[in-house]
């Protein structure tokens, strides 16, 4: 047993004060005269030893209630755990665990409810001086703040589910530095309102305090099952006008039932494009293919959902890309052998693809942005200016295409190679050699073929370059040579691509020209173009968000998201980040999953899509037990378990911050020895 107050334990010595009335009984006597005091003898004896026998007993009675009253005006308790308790100022963090899982329900609703209501009574159970913290998954810079007890009330009412789900290290860091500010000698006290998802909990990570007190409350929830769109994605880069998309949807079984003919919804730009049914086992994956043709260009607003309940906020995912209507192509030509003239036929009048062509000696290069695919063709000049301006577009996402011959000025191109990263030429062999190996993996041969032959006819090259051994390193083989060294080769520079030939395309290459896989190659070139798009986000995900340059009217330095289903806007602000890119700076502003427009003068020039992460969709947790289990580790040696569903909830509060206390106890019995004090005195005759 402890004392919250041991100096009131000095009044015990008051007791000598009854015991000092008891050897000193200053009782007057009156003489009274009887003739024969025979029979006075008698009862005296007799009255005496009952009346010594009374006043002991009155004595030990006042004796008991008075120490009694002491014990109780010092407070005394029974510690259940090592923590003392203050009488100074509390200072009292509190998280409300507002993640996804906390919507689950148990016998008793919803928890995320329950963990609220808890909440409000943990702040009742402290007197009206005592300064909360509010902490939630949304870890708000406004919730690091010092609340008085009806600021605190109001705002748990408030909370709602949140998409974010940060870990415990997290939310631990933030009562540090909340408490950061608080006053020394104050009494500091965490609460940690949660389902306990296993996936988010990592006590070992982190740093004690010893000025914080923390107790752990689980929730649990009943066994809910969940079927849940995962991840989707497509078979290839690059989307295109006409083509046919093969869309890979993957599906998760969370819980302990098969299902069987799922319909699996894609709708684009609300219009239903395709379903397909899906059986799963019980605790299994599975993958589904939808196929559909990209009909139009302009921004594609994707949506894969399906049915399932209770838990829906993972039924849907939502994905959106652009789909060009024409790419434009530039050939960049050397006047004084133009052999472009291949190129330019395939081209002609081309539904995809828009063929440009101007000399190397009058390129306006403001003009470059506006392409997607530059061809440098047997070039003997490339100035500087141009090659700064060349290496900025494949940086920003185009690809430029590089064909030499042997009258080409190498050290132009090798200086051009050089900026993009890439290999160098070291000499130009004459000699003739034949195409050997097509890697039909790549996206510009990929389903061009219907077999791939090992020993086909492939097209004899009359001269070509011989680039560097580094070559072997940096690029990907797209098109070998007997000798094994690459005829055609690619690598990616920033965000575009830069493809290397070997050799010319013109008369001297004319079989090649002639051969079937010269128009795949150069179109799928073009074709395939365009910058890699991010088809989707992850709230929770801090990755960054850009803009190509040469989407926005001018330098913008601030642009308007809209959100297609509430149609609510607001503005971000954009700042440089690498040539020609801008970072749009959201600041956590997403919320809500679905499909967002990137407004430039009210004109949309891109789309993100956003999904609540799938983390929170595991339905592992920790229970109280397992909890206990862990508090032995060293940083854990202040952190008490707290059963939510165990007795009274209120005293368990009381008793955890000040012990089981035990003043009323002591009143009790002090009012009762005062009771059989005045018994004793009354109906003792």
């Amino acid at each position: 047993m402890s004392f919250l107050y041991p100096a009131f334990l000095f009044a015990l010595f008051a007791l000598a004060v009854p015991v000092i009335i008891h050897l000193f009984n200053f009782r007057r006597y009156k003489t009274l005269y009887f003739s024969n005091v025979q029979l006075l003898k008698l009862i005296k004896q007799e009255s005496r030893k009952k009346s010594k026998l009374k006043q002991l007993i009155i004595l030990a009675a006042r004796l008991l209630a008075l120490g009694s009253l002491v014990f109780a005006f010092s407070q005394p308790y029974i510690p259940l755990n090592d923590r003392t308790p203050k009488a100074a100022q509390h200072i009292v963090s509190i998280y409300i665990d507002n993640t996804f899982s906390m919507k689950n329900v148990n016998e008793k609703g919803q928890i995320l409810e329950q963990a609220k209501s808890k909440a409000i009574e943990i702040a009742n159970s402290y007197h009206a001086g005592t300064q909360f913290v509010i902490l939630t998954s949304d870890l708000l810079p406004e919730h690091e703040f010092l609340l008085n007890k009806e600021q605190f009330i109001q705002q748990v009412t408030e909370i709602k589910e949140s998409a974010r789900s940060p870990k415990y290290s997290e939310i631990w860091a933030s009562v540090v530095r909340s408490n950061s500010s608080a006053p020394k000698k104050a009494d500091k006290l965490f609460y940690y309102l949660s389902d306990f998802q296993k996936r988010g909990i990592d006590l070992e990570t982190i740093k004690p305090d010893s000025s914080v007190w923390t107790y752990l409350l689980p929730f649990k929830s009943d066994k809910i099952n969940n079927l849940l769109i995962d991840s989707c994605w497509f078979e290839v880069p690059g989307r295109k006008i006409g083509q046919q998309e093969k869309m890979f949807v993957h599906l998760k079984n969370l819980s302990e039932q098969a299902y069987q003919n799922i319909p699996i919804r894609l709708t684009i730009n609300d219009s239903l494009r395709s379903i397909s049914n899906i059986n799963i086992g019980a605790q299994q994956d599975a993958t589904l293919e939808l196929n559909y043709t990209n009909n139009n260009p302009g921004i594609q607003l994707c949506k894969v959902e399906l049915d399932d309940y209770p838990i829906i906020y993972d039924n849907a995912y939502f994905l959106s890309y652009k789909v060009m209507g024409k790419m434009k192509a530039l050939g960049i030509f050397n006047p004084s052998n133009n052999s472009s003239e291949y190129l330019k036929a395939l081209f002609h009048e081309d539904e995809l693809v828009g063929y440009d062509e101007c000399p190397e000696n009058n390129v306006q290069i403001s003009q470059l942005k506006d392409y997607q695919c530059i061809f440098m063709i047997n070039n003997q000049k490339i100035s500087s200016g141009l090659k700064s301006e060349l290496i900025s577009f494949v940086e920003q996402g185009g690809s430029l295409v590089l064909i030499p011959d042997r009258t080409s000025n190498f050290d132009d191109y090798n200086a051009l190679l050089s900026g993009l990263n890439g290999p160098t030429i070291a000499s130009f062999d004459t000699t003739s050699m034949g195409i050997s190996e097509i890697n039909y993996a790549h996206i510009l041969y990929k389903d061009v073929f219907k077999k791939q032959e090992a020993n086909a006819d492939l097209p004899v090259i009359h001269g070509f370059a011989r680039y560097s051994d580094q070559a072997q390193k940096v690029e990907t083989s797209l098109l070998k040579f007997r000798n094994g060294k690459n005829a055609l080769s690619t690598h990616r520079f920033g965000n575009g691509n830069v493809y290397s030939f070997s050799f010319s395309i013109d008369k001297s290459n004319f079989n090649f020209v002639r051969h079937v896989i010269f128009v795949p190659t150069v179109y799928n070139m073009v074709l395939n173009s365009e910058e890699l798009q991010k088809y989707a986000y992850s709230i929770e995900s801090e990755e960054p968000v850009m803009l190509n340059q040469n989407q926005l009217s001018g330098e913008v330095n601030e642009v308007k998201i809209i959100n297609v289903q509430t149609k609510e806007e607001f503005k971000v602000s954009t700042r440089n980040s690498g040539v020609g890119r801008k970072q749009l700076l959201l600041d956590d502003l997403i919320s809500q999953a679905g499909h967002y427009l990137v407004n430039d003068k009210d004109h949309p020039i891109q789309s993100i899509s956003y999904n609540f992460p799938r983390k929170e969709s595991i339905p592992e947790f920790y229970s109280p037990e397992d909890l206990k289990d862990l508090i032995p580790i060293d940083n854990l040696k202040q952190t008490q378990v707290v059963d939510t569903t165990e007795g009274n909830f209120s005293q368990t509060l009381q008793d955890l911050n000040n012990g089981k206390q035990l003043w009323k106890l002591f009143i009790s019995l002090a009012v009762f020895f005062l009771i059989c004090e005045m018994a004793v005195i009354r109906f003792w005759k």
